[in-house]
């Protein structure tokens, strides 16, 4: 060192504006983090928390990429997100595979740079990012983990091994209560709109999303079908192997229902056996394709019984239009439910068209 005074005085001038510098980067860094935190708590959408953390947390942090890994084996988040293509989507996973090759039994952040673990980079990002460096952090919720969110950059030193993680721990942390709160806000909206036995839209949802598709219907003039189901003989499913049997097969035909739908088409159990079906944009031949598919696919199914043993069901179906001149959605309700009565009538296991007949028919 120098025994000159004055360049002595230089050099602790430096190393304390340096210090002074290192101080008020550290507390801008910390100002972002608090205002990203309280921004995730305030999320009132999965669309919006999902933006958050995979778009403007990257631009705020000055990233080159950012993922979000969300465990979702039972599709819950599948129906959460919306159905429009977001900004950046979230990768779901099936299972904790991908999860256990990131993070193994530890389930602690981890900062991968230049080194042995830079393998990893590959599978936490896109290779087109040309992500250098990452912070690799855990998302934990009462002890089980629920997925990852990961802070990617070009800068090979931008995530230094030896750096501290305290802020990033308090990032995901709270990222992982934003998530929770959103799932647990989204099973309660679901829980009013959803019958709990069959997995479809409940009677009161239909009777209000109904008459918006009836009103957009007639008012851009687009076709609009509706389906009357009802599963033939249920009560004597009922009384012949008992409700809990007669419970499944309700759930496995509600399930057909929806696999046979597009985005956009609307089910709903509209009381008992009885199912409804509304499909915007579709036209007569359409819907009569749609109705056979349905029908067929129930009366093809072995219904899968609690005791592990098999039963058939058959659905008879009927079909309206909505008329060119209607002014009242009833009117096409009472004309679908008309249809049915007429397949019932005609020996069950058939779909018919209101004002036009059988569409299609089999041997009940």
């Amino acid at each position: 060192m120098t025994s000159n005074p004055e360049a002595q005085v230089q050099e602790l001038r430096r190393q304390l504006q340096s210090l002074l510098d290192a101080a008020k980067a550290n507390e801008r860094k910390l100002d972002r983090f608090d205002a990203l935190e309280r921004r995730l708590i305030a999320v009132s959408s999965m669309e919006e928390l999902v933006n958050l953390l995979l778009v403007d947390c990257r631009d705020d942090f000055g990233l080159d990429a950012a993922e979000l890994w969300l465990l979702d084996p039972e599709e819950e988040l599948r129906r959460a997100l919306p159905a429009l293509p977001m900004i950046k989507a979230p990768r779901l996973l099936d299972s904790h595979g991908p999860l256990k090759d990131l993070f193994g039994a530890a389930r602690t952040a981890r900062l991968i740079g230049p080194g042995p673990d830079e393998a990893l980079l590959a599978k936490a990002f896109d290779t087109q990012a040309g992500v250098r460096s990452a912070a690799l952090l855990p998302l934990i919720r009462q002890g089980l983990l629920i997925g990852s969110l990961h802070l990617g950059s070009r800068d090979p030193e931008r995530y230094d091994t030896a750096s501290g993680t305290k802020f990033l721990d308090r990032l995901s942390a709270i990222a992982a209560i934003a998530i929770e709160s959103m799932l647990n806000r989204e099973r309660l909206r679901r829980a009013g709109m959803t019958d709990g036995l069959t997995g479809v839209h409940n009677r009161r949802y239909f009777d209000h999303r109904s008459l918006i598709e009836f009103s957009q219907a007639v008012r851009h003039r687009y076709p609009l079908a509706c389906l009357f189901l009802d599963i033939d003989h249920f009560k004597a499913i009922n009384d012949g192997h008992g409700h809990p049997v007669g419970d499944e097969v309700l759930r496995q035909v509600g399930g057909l229902i929806l696999r046979s739908l597009r985005t956009g088409d609307l089910a709903a159990r509209y009381g008992g056996e009885e199912f409804i079906v509304l499909l915007p944009r579709t036209d007569l031949a359409g819907a009569c394709e749609v109705a056979e598919r349905i029908r067929l696919m129930v009366q093809e199914a072995p219904f899968v019984t609690p005791e592990g043993g098999t039963v058939g069901a058959t659905l008879s179906v009927g079909l309206a239009m909505l008329p060119a001149s209607a002014t009242s959605f009833t009117d096409l309700l009472a004309a679908a439910d008309k249809a049915l009565y007429e397949a019932k009538r005609a020996g069950r296991n058939r779909t018919v068209t209101e004002g036009i007949g059988v569409a299609a028919a089999a041997a009940s």
